[in-house]
């Protein structure tokens, strides 16, 4: 019996070490398994650790290549300014120069060119004995002002008479728009416009006007956007409505509305800014002041407000700036979309416009968006999309070297102008737009023949201009 108990004690024993053991193994298995768990969840965290790194310096040096491309374009486009304000101001030494030469007549058959006139401004035009203000009246204006135009120009144009001018012809919503060209400050232009658009809320030449006075004065809110939407709406061909748009979504923050607004305007073939039309409802107004023939298209023509291009430009910026974005982020499809969408723009704007500076905003539109355009082919190694924006970039190139041409032709031949020559000029810039008139200048022809002739121009025109 107790041989008996003591083997069943020893069995016992025996069978509580097995258990232990296995215990003891179990705890230890399941202690390896959550250590190599902890193991591969660190692991993890430091590969999404260093991705995220990886990330942020990617992201760091796209913004600093995108800062050095900014100060790139704010250099190119102040120095643009600078030639803008170079070519008016070359015309308008045509209206302050003190000596003119007599208009040759009836020779080798040749007439003076007749001016584009309603049949108002004809009458007026034969009241030469009213007038107060010819070229000489105006630069002696100039010289007291220290050659502040703007100045000589609110001289000449005085609030009663602007008013009376504008009370004559409250009718046509143009003279609205003219009559807050001139205003002294930018309230009372406002005030001129919103009035305007009261009265005449169908007419697109004030609700243009609206919203760039109120883009101007940094007035962008709903009511901006409403306006350059019924603009969109009253000119559904225009491009002019959905810049407007796409400006005020960018600044209220909506990008992807502005990229969208932004997107309708490239694919229209047509920029109108109604600028012809202040042009010569502003040259009324001078007329009624008093002020000569020439001397009254001269002022209307070279003090007319182009702040509307300004616009274009930092929306063209803006577009940039956002598609280089996306391409760094390896969306070259949506970047690619947006600098094309800047160059139709950018084409439009040049093709439509009536003045050398439309075609230089244009151009540059153009040449920032084929540029964009060429990186992102040439880092995906598409060789046949490289060569082909490269020919659209020489084209334009040539384009832009021609008025480079004309501009430093404009001294010499306007100085030389007679009254009858400006008014000519003017018209011809009217009807067929500045570009062709400048061409069918003996002077400025001789000018660009010598030019496309010179060794340079041959060189820039043969070799691809790469970015």
């Amino acid at each position: 019996m107790r041989r008996t108990v003591y083997i069943l004690a020893v069995i016992g024993l025996a069978m509580t070490a097995c258990l232990v053991v296995v215990a003891l193994r179990t705890v230890s298995g399941r202690q390896t398994q959550l250590a190599s768990q902890e193991q591969e969840r660190l692991a993890q965290t430091v590969a999404d650790l260093q991705g995220q790194i990886r990330q942020l310096q990617s992201q760091k040096k796209s913004a600093e290549q995108q800062a050095h491309q900014l100060e790139g374009a704010v250099a190119t486009l102040t120095e643009k300014r600078k030639e803008d304000q170079q070519v008016i101001g070359d015309l308008w030494n045509l209206v302050a120069a003190g000596a003119r030469r007599p208009k040759e007549t009836d020779v080798e058959g040749r007439k003076p060119v007749p001016t584009t006139e309603d049949k108002k401004a004809a009458v007026r035009r034969d009241e030469g004995k009213d007038r107060k203000y010819d070229i000489d009246a105006i630069k002696q204006l100039l010289v007291a002002s220290g050659g502040d135009l703007d100045a000589a120009v609110h001289q000449i144009i005085a609030p009663e008479r602007m008013a009376q001018t504008l009370q004559e012809h409250a009718g046509n919503p143009a003279y609205w728009a003219a009559a807050a060209s001139f205003a002294p400050d930018q309230e009372t232009a406002l005030a001129y416009l919103q009035e305007a658009a009261k009265l005449y809320p169908d007419s697109p030449a004030v609700l243009s006007a609206l919203v760039s006075a109120q883009v101007a004065a940094g007035r962008i809110d709903e009511s901006t956007l409403a306006c350059a939407n019924e603009l969109k709406r009253l000119d559904p061909t225009n491009a002019l409505g959905d810049c407007y748009a796409a400006q005020c979504q960018f600044q209220r923050g909506d990008v992807l509305g502005a990229l969208q607004s932004l997107a309708q305007a490239g694919a229209k073939g047509r920029f109108s800014d109604d600028r012809i039309g202040m042009l010569m409802t502003r040259y009324d107004y001078f007329l009624n002041e008093g002020v000569s023939q020439a001397a009254a298209l001269g002022l209307s023509a070279f003090t007319l407000p182009l702040e509307h291009l300004g616009m274009i430009r930092q929306l063209g910026n803006q577009s940039m700036e956002q598609a280089r974005v996306f391409a760094a982020a390896g969306r070259t499809d949506d970047a690619l979309k947006i600098a094309q969408d800047v160059a139709g723009v950018g084409q439009t704007v040049s093709s439509s416009g009536r003045f050398l500076v439309h075609d230089r905003v244009g151009i540059a539109l153009q040449q920032a968006g084929l540029a964009e355009q060429r990186q992102i082919y040439a880092a995906l190694g598409d060789t046949a999309k490289t060569q082909e924006i490269d020919s659209k970039l020489q084209v334009i190139q040539e384009r832009s070297a021609t008025i480079d041409t004309m501009a430093q032709g404009f001294g010499s031949v306007m100085a030389n102008m007679t009254e009858e020559d400006l008014a000519a000029y003017v018209d011809g810039t009217i009807l067929n737009g500045e570009f062709a008139t400048l061409q069918d200048i003996p002077e400025i022809a001789q000018a660009l023949q010598q030019a496309q002739a010179s060794p340079q121009i041959q060189a820039a025109q043969t070799t691809p201009r790469n970015k």
